[in-house]
């Protein structure tokens, strides 16, 4: 795997834990997907991925996400490309990580 989806892979996991938090039934008759974009697309202008993900976690109402924060400093030392493509690429990543929250949900039921 190349370095641009290797980053792309991680932003979409990233993205996918605070999808799988939000409470979709509270945010309105607009479609999940296009309010996460738009939160997204909004958080990718800030300066650091820190902040992105304080920013994100506002606008969708969350406390938090659960994910390892060695994730998060690997999308901090590579910030310029990550925000970027969270800007520029922003329905792909969401789609990513719609995708890869399912997969998620649908994992988490079989380890019951």
């Amino acid at each position: 795997m190349d370095d641009v989806n290797e980053l792309r892979e991680k932003i979409a996991y990233m993205l996918a834990t605070a999808y799988r938090r939000v409470d979709w039934k509270k945010m309105g008759s607009r479609s999940a997907y296009d309010v996460f974009a738009h939160r997204v697309k909004v958080a990718g202008y800030m300066n650091t991925v820190a902040k992105f993900v304080e920013k994100l976690c506002h606008g969708l109402h969350l406390q938090s996400i659960n994910i390892d924060p060695d994730e998060l400093l690997y999308l901090e030392e590579k910030r310029d490309e990550a925000l970027r493509m969270l800007r520029e690429e922003t329905v792909l990543l969401v789609l990513m990580a719609a995708k890869k929250a399912k997969e998620l949900k649908i994992n988490k039921k079989f380890e019951r």
